[in-house]
C-alpha cells in the first residue's frame, strides 16, 4: 500500500509531525517603552535622516520594543548586533549617534532600572513560564541577540529556574553537542536559551514542545529555522510556538508586510541579507506614530476577522489561549492559518487615506494571499511572482 506524501512537510503518513499551533502574541508596550518610542520617533535623527540607511534607525525601535536596557548598555553594539549585512562607517557613526540620544532619553526615565516591569516582553515571558512548567513542557527562548538573551537569564535566575544556554560564543563543537544532548537527556532544566542563528545546521531539540520567539527576524524564514528544529521526525507532542510581537510598532508593520510578501519573497531571498527585503521607501514608511495607540493591534483585529471563522481548535488549546489573555495582552493571532489556503486579504493602514494607498496611489482593496509549499514553485515562477507583488503593493 502506497504511503501519501505531504508536500508541506515531505513526511509520510504514518511519519507525519504532532499538531503544531503558531500563535502571535500581540503585546502592549509598557509606559516606559512607549515614551522612549514616541521620543524617539520624533527626534531629529529620525526627522533628518531619511538619506540615509533606515534599517539602523528601525533596529533602535525594534531594541527599545525588545528592552530598554538594550539601547542604555554598550548600545551602539547592541543595536547593530543581530542586522546583517556590511555596514559603511557613516552607517555606524549614524548608529553610534542615535544610541546616544536613545541612552538619554532613558537616562533620564527611573523606570528603566527596574528590568521585569519596563519590558512587556519579558514580563509576558515571566507570566507564561510557570503555567508551562507545571505542565511539564521544557521551552525553547530564543532571542536574535545576546544581550537580550542576558535580561531573560538574568530574571529567570532570580525566579529559580534551571536552566541551559546556547549562543554564538560557544564555537566549540563538542561542546554544543555536549550541551544539547544534555538537554534532550532532560540533565539541562526545563528552558533552553538560544540565539536564533546559532548552530543553525542539524540541530535537534525534541525534548522542548515549546518554542517561544522573543524578536521576530527581518527575514521569516530565521524564525522558521528555530522552529523546525522542534518540529521534526522524533517529536512526539503538539508543539506551540509563541511569537511575541509589539503592537502598532515596526514589528507590527514589518509582520503584516512579511505576511504579505513572505509567500512570494521567500524562496527568492531567504539567502539574501535583509536590505534585500524591503525597498529604501518601504523600509521609511515603517517610521510613524499609531493613530489608535500602542494598545491595539489592527492586524491582529484584521486576522482575526478573515480567519476567525477557520479556528479549529481543542478544549486544552482553548483554555490556554484563555489563559494567556489574562496576561493583559492586546490579542491572539494563529500565524499558522495564514498560508492555509488561498483568500481575499484587505490591506488595512491606520494612515492611509480612504481610498488611496501610500504615495497617493490608489488603494487596492484587496489582495490574493497565494499559499505556496515547498517545491511547487520553479524558478521561473518567481520573477513573475514578484512582478505581481510588486505591483498589487504599489
Amino acid at each position: 500500500m502506497k504511503s501519501e506524501v505531504s508536500l508541506e512537510t515531505g513526511l509520510t503518513d504514518d511519519k507525519k509531525l504532532p499538531k503544531k499551533d503558531e500563535l502571535i502574541i500581540w503585546l502592549k508596550l509598557t509606559d516606559c517603552q512607549r515614551r522612549l518610542y514616541e521620543a524617539f520617533l520624533n527626534s531629529e535623527l529620525v526627522q533628518f535622516e531619511s538619506e540615509g540607511n533606515p534599517l539602523a534607525a528601525l533596529n533602535v525601535l525594534k531594541k527599545i520594543c525588545d528592552h530598554p536596557l538594550i539601547c542604555t548598555q554598550r548600545a551602539a553594539g547592541d543595536i547593530l548586533e543581530g542586522m546583517d549585512g556590511d555596514f559603511s562607517t557613516q552607517d555606524i557613526v549614524m548608529v553610534e549617534k542615535m544610541a546616544m540620544n536613545l541612552a538619554d532619553m532613558a537616562h533620564d526615565d527611573d523606570a528603566v532600572q527596574f528590568s521585569q516591569e519596563v519590558s512587556c516582553k519579558l514580563s509576558f515571558i515571566l507570566s507564561l513560564l510557570p503555567n508551562l512548567l507545571e505542565e511539564g513542557h521544557n521551552v525553547l527562548i530564543f532571542s536574535q541577540t545576546c544581550k537580550m538573551l542576558n535580561l531573560i537569564q538574568e530574571a529567570i535566575i532570580l525566579e529559580g529556574y534551571d536552566f541551559s544556554r546556547m549562543d554564538g560564543g560557544i564555537t566549540d563543537i563538542s561542546e554544543r553537542e555536549r550541551i544539547v544532548k544534555d538537554f534532550q537527556e532532560g540533565y539541562g532544566g526545563q528552558i533552553f536559551l538560544l540565539t536564533t542563528k546559532v548552530g543553525g545546521l542539524g540541530l535537534t531539540l525534541t525534548k522542548a514542545a515549546r518554542v517561544i520567539l522573543v524578536d521576530p527576524a527581518w527575514n521569516p524564514s530565521t524564525d522558521n529555522q528555530s522552529v523546525d528544529w522542534v518540529d521534526r521526525i522524533g517529536q512526539t507532542k503538539e508543539v506551540i510556538v509563541y511569537r511575541l510581537m509589539t503592537s502598532a510598532t515596526v514589528e507590527e508593520k514589518m509582520y503584516k508586510s512579511q505576511v504579505l510578501k513572505g509567500g512570494l519573497f521567500r524562496a527568492a531571498t531567504e539567502k539574501k541579507e535583509q536590505r534585500r527585503y524591503f525597498s529604501q521607501s518601504d523600509l521609511w514608511e515603517l517610521f510613524s506614530m499609531p493613530e489608535q495607540g500602542f494598545d491595539i493591534s489592527l492586524t491582529q483585529k484584521q486576522l482575526q476577522e478573515e480567519h476567525g471563522q477557520q479556528l479549529d481548535m481543542d478544549e486544552s488549546l482553548r483554555e490556554h489561549i484563555q489563559f494567556l489573555e489574562k496576561q493583559g495582552i492586546a490579542g491572539v493571532s494563529h500565524h499558522s492559518l495564514l498560508f492555509s489556503e488561498t483568500e481575499i486579504l484587505p490591506m488595512l493602514s491606520e494612515n492611509d487615506a480612504p481610498g488611496r494607498g501610500a504615495h497617493g496611489k490608489p488603494k487596492v482593496e484587496g489582495v490574493t494571499a497565494r499559499t505556496h509549499l515547498a517545491g511547487k514553485n520553479t524558478d521561473s515562477d518567481i520573477p513573475e511572482e514578484i512582478n505581481w507583488l510588486s505591483e498589487t503593493l504599489a
